[in-house]
């Protein structure tokens, strides 16, 4: 919400900056190009990711899959856009369940609703568990594509993660989760 409130409070004094017959001075003029503008939000969102075989406290080799994607997405620059869908399918070595709280960077990339693509590298900056959710915040650069330079911001929310199931028999079979999105560009 607080970060909705800052792209709009910027849209808005974009929008209500004075007209070219008054007078600016320098500061105020370097301190409008510094002002970030969102991109595109996209507060919707979900991704659903599968282990096979299930992970484990012990590292083995593990096929990755996931799917998801955003909607309800807006615009404020540029070409209008409505949702996304992205997909992820690999296998990891040695992977375990440790690996789930570790800090990487990871590239991926994003198909928009009008088929473009957005390749980004995101970076883990904060992981926290509480109960079953297991909170992610992701940060990082648009490399190529739609939106190229932009920055990323996603945060990922799993909701049904039962790291308990890690030390059992069974293992974690997969996890599910709501995320959002914002890619913001400083003009």
């Amino acid at each position: 919400m607080r970060g909705m409130a800052s792209c709009l409070m910027g849209w808005m004094m974009l929008a209500g900056s004075p007209s070219s017959a008054e007078p600016r001075g320098e500061v105020d003029r370097d301190r409008e190009e510094l002002l970030p503008l969102a991109v595109v939000t996209c507060p919707v969102g979900a991704f659903q990711t599968t282990y096979t075989p299930p992970l484990r406290d012990t590292p083995q080799d593990v096929r990755i899959q996931g799917a998801g994607g955003f909607s309800n997405c807006y615009t404020l620059l540029g070409e209008d856009v409505r949702s996304t869908s992205s997909a992820a399918d690999f296998v990891k070595r040695g992977a375990s369940c440790s690996d789930l709280l570790e800090i990487v960077p990871v590239t991926n990339q994003l198909t928009w609703n009008t088929g473009e693509v957005s390749t980004f590298r995101l970076t883990q900056g904060a992981v926290r568990a509480d109960g079953p959710l297991f909170v992610l915040v992701q940060t990082g650069t648009v490399l190529s594509g739609k939106f190229e330079g932009a920055t990323v911001v996603m945060n990922v929310t799993f909701t049904s993660t039962d790291l308990d199931a890690c030390r059992s028999p069974e293992g974690l079979r997969g996890m599910s989760a709501t995320q959002t999105l914002v890619l913001t560009r400083v003009l």
